[in-house]
């Protein structure tokens, strides 16, 4: 029922989150609509439609944010570690697609020149190894973002 919704929603024109810049192809992207209905229903509950998270802070905003991590060392494992990517109940190569879809479509600014899209072998690699101390590496890749 919540995939018949979601596209339904996808269908009728639900807000969608930012445009993929120009500049930035979709690339490791062969499906961006199935890559949306993906975050529709996998991280958009708490994430919100546009990635900008909760106003309490109790969820991290994405928009225009979420390829600084690419940035830093770490940055880019933890993407995929987070228990939301770790134990989202989609393949390896669903969540590839769909965080290469989320770097592109929230936040190509950030995006590095030479960004390697996640592929499924890399994503089912670093799920085998989901973190323990997630505010802990989270404040800690911060605190690297702001000596950049």
């Amino acid at each position: 029922m919540a995939r018949f919704l979601a596209l339904l929603m996808l269908l009728i024109g639900a807000p969608s989150v930012v445009g993929a810049d120009v500049e930035h192809p979709m690339v490791g992207v062969e499906n961006p609509a199935r890559a949306r209905v993906n975050y529709m229903l996998n991280c958009q509950g708490c994430h919100g439609p546009t990635g900008a998270g909760m106003t309490d802070g109790t969820v991290p905003n994405m928009a225009g944010y979420l390829s600084r991590y690419l940035q830093v060392e770490g940055g880019r494992e933890y993407l995929v570690q987070v228990p939301g990517s770790a134990n989202a109940g989609i393949t390896p190569a669903a969540l590839a697609e769909v965080l290469n879809w989320m770097l592109v479509t929230m936040d190509a600014t950030h995006l590095p020149p030479d960004f390697v899209p996640y592929t499924a072998n890399e994503v089912e690699t670093l799920r085998s190894h989901p973190l323990r101390e997630v505010a802990a590496t989270r404040a800690a890749l911060l605190a690297k973002m702001a000596d950049q």
